[in-house]
């Protein structure tokens, strides 16, 4: 590889762990204070030398939607940053199974938190979200989250760790499929261990849940939030969830324009008002 080895370097693992990406995704994680042309001009370069190809994107404008060839696989496979956790799926398993649609709003997730805590003089890196985490419970079952999420964030002189699991949510076409997802949700938050509930051995608190909304207009957000209060009610596993784990939704768009820390996200337990996503 010629030029600057160590952005290529963070290119090519953030394109092994996301599958596919913008050349915009990529230059809100790595393009730092360049302009969107050098990122651009990387991918060429990328392309040009065999380790990345694109698809062309049916929306307004034709964006193009990179992703790893073979040879670019083999090379950032050699990085220890590219190395997923043995429960991880490959990025072309999670190709098959989600779609570029899905693949492309949790880019997009991911990079509205690091955009978010650049801004607010937190941590949120380019590596703190794992695409869909295989997390095993009791019965043989495993929770498959959009996303596990990492954050440090800042209160006064004091830094916290956070973490957060986030489904994409469909309203009208993926609802029985997001309340299974909260009720494998539960499942895990529920499952005992030793002394305790088993999660208890992983993180200090359980993680928030951050259910994203895409294909909402705005003036169906309500509508969608309440439904997922319903889906919750039936389960009182997932009621029980809810009532102890901070859990709320928001449209991507107000997301990714208004920023993770805005007053975006509807609280799934209550009717109470829209605020940041710490807050829930």
């Amino acid at each position: 590889m010629h030029g600057d080895l160590e952005t290529d370097h963070d290119v090519l693992v953030t394109l092994h762990r996301f599958t596919l990406a913008t050349a915009e995704q990529l230059h809100q994680l790595h393009g730092g204070a360049a302009g969107i042309k050098q990122t651009q001009k990387r991918m060429a370069r990328l392309h040009t030398e065999g380790l990345a190809e694109f698809v062309t994107l049916p929306q307004a404008g034709r964006a193009k939607a990179w992703h790893l060839t073979a040879a670019g696989s083999a090379v950032a496979a050699t990085f220890p940053e590219a190395r997923r956790p043995a429960a991880v799926p490959e990025t072309e398993q999670l190709a098959v199974r989600h779609g570029r649609e899905h693949l492309l709003d949790v880019g997009r997730i991911h990079a509205a938190f690091v955009a978010d805590a650049r801004t607010r003089g937190e941590a949120c890196g380019p590596l703190d979200l794992l695409p869909a985490p295989e997390l095993s419970v009791e019965g043989g079952s495993v929770y498959r989250p959009a996303a596990e999420l990492a954050y440090t964030a800042r209160t006064g002189d004091n830094r916290h760790r956070l973490r957060a699991f986030v489904e994409r949510h469909r309203p009208g076409v993926g609802a029985e499929e997001t309340a299974a997802q909260l009720a494998a949700c539960a499942a895990l938050w529920e499952q005992s261990g030793p002394g305790g509930r088993a999660w208890e051995r992983r993180w200090r608190s359980f993680p928030r849940l951050l259910v994203v909304l895409v294909g909402t207009a705005a003036a169906g957000v309500r509508g969608a939030v309440a439904d997922l209060r319903l889906a919750a009610e039936e389960n009182p596993a997932v009621a029980e969830l809810l009532a102890a784990v901070p859990a709320g939704a928001a449209r991507i768009e107000d997301l990714v324009q208004r920023g993770p820390s805005a007053p975006v996200w509807h609280p799934l337990s209550s009717n109470g008002r829209a605020c940041g996503w710490t807050e829930l």
